[in-house]
């Protein structure tokens, strides 16, 4: 483990912050208070629903040596208090801090590695799977944090470690630690998500950043954010990052003018689009796709790009897949990876697990999985579902609870629009009644009639795989990769990808 490889002394630590501590030598930091031993050190810091200083007391109980913890007192900024056997350091503004210690700590990895980080409402994950795969083709030895977890990127049957909380974006002090992990690996390539939670957060503060990839700006995270302009704003901090020398942006997304005009004047920015016009900037490089044909096994496009053109066919399936192959191609070449070499291995490529992934099954209709929770990646995830069958697309969806209800009839919208018969189902509820989520969704939909309510998702699944038509194609949106619902405030067992592949044994006999 490579907390047992940095063994820091705290007086040597804070003095790069300009404060004078004793000479207390730990193995490494923690937030989590229930983490804490006499080898650990505590940090807590005001969290947006918890306060870690409310755990003070009982880090010391754990034997704590050291804590470093937030005051909102300017004047007690470097003042030590000794209780017990702890040592309490006060630190000003310590979230603003907690990036640039961990990185000090950890002995700055992200400096070892080129780093690439990808935010946008939809397609992180995928974009960021997909650059590891073409990295690792091209024989770098490559790692990705995201909304599936960390690791090193070893063939579709990677086993990802999940971080804390599960969040898209680890902490600020998981985050580097992570990376020194994949520093001890011999890790050379890094694709990470920053979601806008992160960003505004300072959890990648210091986290240097070689190129930054946007997606796309659609309705989320309202209930943290409050308006789209304060999404929005979060989202371009990352141009903020440390070392960006790249932006790669999606010319069919209208807020990424505004990542344009934002961005630094030393960073080559790499616009990506489909049946898009050549950017008119000389300065600016481009990898677009044209002439797109739909079919049974994946997509076929012609490739322009800065770098060359070159007709390329990929398995994986619609248009929005599309999108984000351009934005790691995009990103390929502009680290400097020849045009030719990454050409041969495009074709590699492989669906993510649980995004646009196809479950065939022999005498049904086949089943698609994807992460699709939000209103546009769902209009998306349904188009492409439309121009990959000739039979009814059928819709199975829900919405979380405890979240942006204003975006249930914007669901319910878009499913109405792009399926031919909807099965509205639980997803994550949370503390709320999984019918009054229903009832949000219904007040979308023009005819509610289109729809049938089945809150179990298996039984909504099965009651598709029952109606459909063998040329239809099912798609069961909402959960993609996870392997758990919310129900309540407790977490319950449910891999929906097992549970299909299940059906499919069961459908065949």
């Amino acid at each position: 483990m490579v907390v047992n490889a940095f063994i820091q002394s705290m007086r040597a630590l804070m003095a790069k912050f300009g404060i004078d501590a004793p000479d207390i030598r730990v193995q490494g930091l923690t937030l989590d208070s229930r983490e804490v031993n006499t080898k650990l050190a505590f940090v807590a810091v005001k969290g947006h629903e918890r306060d870690g200083r409310d755990f003070i007391p009982q880090a010391i109980s754990l034997g704590a040596r050291i804590i470093l913890a937030q005051t909102d007192d300017t004047k007690a900024h470097g003042a030590l208090e000794m209780r017990g056997n702890s040592v309490i350091i006060s630190l000003y503004d310590l979230p603003n801090m907690l990036s640039k210690i961990a990185a000090a700590f950890y002995d700055y990895p992200a400096q070892k590695m080129t780093t690439v980080a990808v935010t946008g409402t939809n397609g992180k994950t995928s974009v960021v799977q997909l650059i590891s795969q073409l990295k690792d083709a091209l024989g770098t030895r490559a790692a990705a944090v995201g909304t599936l977890g960390s690791g090193v990127y070893d063939g579709e049957d990677t086993a990802w470690d999940q971080t804390p909380a599960a969040n898209t974006t680890p902490d600020a002090i998981h985050m580097q630690y992570v990376m020194a992990e994949f520093v001890q690996q011999e890790v050379r390539h890094l694709a990470f998500e920053a979601s806008s939670h992160a960003l505004v957060q300072g959890r990648l503060q210091q986290v240097k950043t070689d190129v930054a990839v946007f997606t796309n700006l659609t309705r989320d995270h309202l209930d943290y954010h409050g308006t789209m302009g304060a999404y929005a704003k979060a989202k371009r901090e990352l141009l903020n990052q440390p070392g960006l020398y790249a932006v790669v942006l999606n010319a069919e997304d209208n807020e990424s003018q505004n990542w344009a005009n934002a961005a630094p004047e030393t960073a080559t920015l790499v616009w990506t689009g489909i049946d898009i016009a050549v950017p008119t900037a000389t300065q600016d490089r481009h990898c677009l796709a044209t002439n797109l044909n739909y079919h049974t096994a994946g997509c076929d496009f012609e490739l322009q790009t800065s770098w060359g053109s070159q007709q390329v066919s990929i398995p994986l399936l619609g248009r929005f897949n599309v999108s984000n192959v351009l934005s790691a191609v995009a990103t390929l070449l502009a680290e400097g990876e020849r045009f030719e070499d990454v050409m041969k291995v495009v074709t590699r490529l492989h669906p993510v697990k649980g995004r646009m992934e196809v479950f065939p099954f022999t005498a049904h209709a086949n089943v698609v999985v994807d992460y699709a929770h939000t209103p546009d990646a769902l209009e998306k995830v349904l188009q492409s579902a439309r121009a990959h069958t000739d039979g009814d697309v059928w819709c199975v969806f829900g919405c979380g609870g405890d979240r942006d209800a204003g975006k249930r009839p914007l669901m319910g919208k878009a499913a109405e629009a792009g399926a031919d018969h909807l099965v509205i189902t639980t997803d994550n509820c949370r503390t709320e009644a999984p019918e009054a989520i229903a009832r949000d969704i219904l007040r979308g939909l023009a005819d509610s009639a289109n729809a049938v309510a089945e809150p179990d998702r298996e039984q909504a699944v099965r009651y598709c795989l029952e109606h459909a038509n063998q040329n239809d194609l099912i798609v069961v949106a909402g959960k993609g990769h996870e392997d758990y619902q919310i129900i309540g405030t407790t977490k319950t067992d449910y891999n929906e990808r097992a549970v299909i592949a299940r059906l499919q044994q069961e459908y065949s006999k």
